[in-house]
């Protein structure tokens, strides 16, 4: 049996304490036990955990569902909820995070850990995927400059760039756009659904394509702006050294988009591999 380091995030002091035991009793490791949204982010940046058990109904001005989607997207790390609800709505709003599993109370001790053990295998099932799609990147990037450079007659590097972001965007084509669909019809999302429904799934969509090849980022809504933030880039000695490998992510953001059929533009303020700490793209309706 696999053993997990694990967050427990519950309100009432009396389930948290008997949840911690029965998860001790397991093998498993708790690493602290947290009773609001608000703190439950801020034990998940400083333990990242294996796993996060959630409880919906929290203290405070953030429920569990809202936590969890600002977790996943920022940290991608395997929620599963433990909740006392389990209508329609409740549910429906939960699956909009993409959780690793949802129990209802009361349960069993033999449910809890079969639902962890299921989310330890499928997590690192998505590592693995993860790093063979950053290796395919990464491998299919030297390629298709090589064979674009050698077949195209062009010389210019304006018009090379354009090339190169077709070609990443055809690709992006091939590989995620089915995807996209299957996430969007999943949810009811279609041409005739609110603009604001459309942008929130198709975000945390793309925020967990991204974790998913290695890249944390972070979204950030004001007055002025609407900004997606990479944290890193799992490619920056490639992109330092061609910084034309910047117009992989770019085409990312800009073709999913297009795939809502809303309508603005995406602009990319800042790169990393231009000496930035993050890379920042804004989406401008």
């Amino acid at each position: 049996m696999d053993k997990a380091r694990i967050l427990v995030v519950e309100d009432e002091k009396i389930l948290a304490i008997g949840l911690k035991k029965k998860l001790e009793d397991m093998g498993h490791i708790v690493l602290e036990t947290v009773n609001t949204g608000e703190k439950a982010i801020k034990a998940a940046k400083e333990h990242v955990p294996d796993i996060i058990l959630m409880d919906i109904v929290l203290k405070g001005n953030m429920d569990g569902i809202d936590a969890t989607k600002i977790i996943r997207r920022q940290m991608g790390i395997p929620v599963i909820y433990i909740t006392a609800y389990a209508d329609e709505e409740v549910i429906k709003r939960a699956r909009t995070t993409e959780p690793y599993g949802y129990i209802v109370k009361p349960y069993r001790s033999s449910e809890l850990n079969a639902n962890i053990q299921m989310a330890l295998y499928k997590h690192r099932l998505s590592k693995k995927e993860s790093e063979k799609t950053k290796k395919l990147i990464l491998e299919d990037f030297y390629d298709f400059i090589d064979k674009t450079r050698s077949t195209s007659n062009i010389k210019n590097d304006s018009e090379i760039k354009k090339l190169l972001f077709e070609v990443f965007a055809e690709r992006l084509e091939a590989d995620w756009k089915h995807d996209f669909k299957k996430n969007m019809k999943k949810y009811g999302i279609n041409e005739s659904s609110f603009g604001g429904e459309i942008f929130e799934t198709y975000l945390i969509w793309l925020m967990n394509q991204l974790n998913n090849i290695g890249i944390k980022n972070s979204f950030k809504d004001n007055s002025r702006q609407l900004c997606l933030k990479f944290e890193n880039c799992p490619w920056i000695e490639e992109s330092q050294k061609n910084p034309i490998f910047c117009l992989n992510c770019k085409a990312i953001l800009i073709r999913s988009f297009e795939w809502t059929n809303l309508e603005g533009e995406i602009i990319n303020e800042y790169t990393i591999a231009n000496g930035s700490s993050e890379c920042i793209f804004s989406f401008n309706f």
